[in-house]
């Protein structure tokens, strides 16, 4: 079972997230399209919400990527979606002590691993 977040990092990665949440979908999208996260144990996932005509019912949802705390390192790891509720560490950008440069290479996305298949957002 993993670890729970210590409470810091957990509160300066919610304050952070919840930033880049609020600022990833431009206004014009902001009725199709919503970044959530859900914390679980040492685990955020970004999820993108897709809302559909308002008589569809519940959004579809998207996982778009995992950022991973490894408290006896006291760093991040950044993995991207592969089929079947699976993830898969992301090569391009080391582990690090900064939540924010994982976000960057996340936005960057050169290879299209994490908004694939998603209106994307404005970066």
């Amino acid at each position: 079972m993993p670890m729970a977040l210590p409470e810091l990092v957990r509160k300066s990665a919610e304050k952070l997230l919840d930033r880049y949440c609020a600022q990833k979908v431009p206004e014009d999208f902001g009725h199709r399209l919503k970044v959530i996260y859900e914390i679980e144990g040492d685990a955020i996932t970004l999820v993108a919400l897709r809302f559909g005509p308002v008589q569809a019912g519940l959004p579809q949802r998207v996982p778009v990527a995992q950022l991973r705390y490894i408290a006896l390192l006291g760093q991040w790891t950044l993995h991207y979606p592969s089929g079947e509720q699976r993830w898969v560490f992301y090569q391009n950008a080391p582990p690090s002590l900064h939540l924010g440069k994982l976000l960057q290479h996340l936005d960057a996305d050169p290879l299209g691993l994490f908004w694939d298949g998603l209106t994307r957002p404005a970066l």
